[in-house]
């Protein structure tokens, strides 16, 4: 059973020094408070209350995992596009207290959510794919990994070949009972 999906950072642009990177965006799922509060009017609703909708989901399922294991961490990876230069860093995964966060909509119509106290950007939520994001701080003394010779890459049909692959092995058909 998988209790935890892992995290994804999503980088525009070519990417090839990961050092530089000051924080990072973690796609941790779907949050929906209309499929798990049955709240239809979104774009019309407070910010704050769907805000405290989509994180009360999140600190759902961590305290659902916590109540197994007594510790949840999450590890990011940043890689460049050639994986010659990679940081990597842990950080607790934990419940967020949905009175310590303060929810206003952007012009994308999304909503974003900022710690109350240190008015930081944290938490995007998108409401057309229900997709939630927390914004980490990559720590400074994360680990780095630079990769000083080249990456071969595999070939398949080499791979196939050594295994003796035949198309025989695979029967493709439909599922038309």
């Amino acid at each position: 059973m998988q209790v935890y999906c892992p995290e994804s950072i999503k980088k525009k642009a070519t990417f090839n020094n990961p050092k530089s990177q000051k924080s990072v965006r973690l796609i941790s799922g779907r949050n929906s408070p209309t499929y798990s509060f049955g709240q239809n009017k979104i774009s019309d609703a407070d910010p704050n209350k769907i805000g405290a909708m989509v994180l009360s989901i999140w600190n759902e399922r961590v305290n659902n995992i916590l109540i197994n294991y007594k510790e949840l961490r999450t590890v990011v990876l940043i890689k460049s596009d050639d994986l010659k230069n990679v940081v990597v860093f842990e950080t607790s995964t934990v419940p967020y207290p949905t009175e310590n966060y303060r929810w206003e909509w952007n012009k994308n119509n999304n909503l974003i959510g900022f710690n109350s106290s240190s008015n930081l950007h944290k938490f995007t939520w998108q409401p057309h794919g229900s997709q939630f994001t927390i914004i980490e701080i990559v720590p400074p003394k994360s680990l780095y990994l630079e990769i000083d010779r080249p990456i071969e890459t595999l070939d398949k049909k080499k791979i196939l070949d050594s295994l003796g692959y035949q198309n025989s092995w695979l029967k493709i058909s439909t599922n038309d009972n």
